[in-house]
């Protein structure tokens, strides 16, 4: 009964097209609430900053950023193979599923 009285009031008081809304709201301060509390998106954050690190910091990327000359030579190397072979780049970019590199 008590229930039945709390949502009658709720829907005199901020009206039927705004209870959804704020039920909405209420709902993702909950959930942020909960997520904070409990630490999981500060982990999350953790381990996409640590996989942009380790995608970036390659040895190809490295040599390429701090070694005058060897960014020239990698495009250098990358436009001959596209010139030898213009499907490699295709190939390397989506390999066929079932077969292997040494085939």
């Amino acid at each position: 009964m008590h229930l039945l009285f709390l949502g009658l009031l709720a829907v005199i008081i901020f009206g039927p097209q705004r209870l959804p809304e704020i039920g909405r709201s209420i709902g993702n301060s909950m959930r942020e609430f909960k997520d904070s509390v409990s630490g999981i998106t500060d982990i999350q954050d953790a381990v996409h900053g640590i996989n942009e690190v380790r995608s970036a910091a390659t040895p190809s990327n490295l040599a390429g950023a701090f070694v005058p000359g060897v960014k020239d030579m990698q495009e250098t190397v990358a436009a001959t193979k596209s010139l030898a072979n213009p499907l490699a780049a295709d190939e390397s970019a989506a390999p066929v599923a079932g077969s292997s590199p040494n085939s």
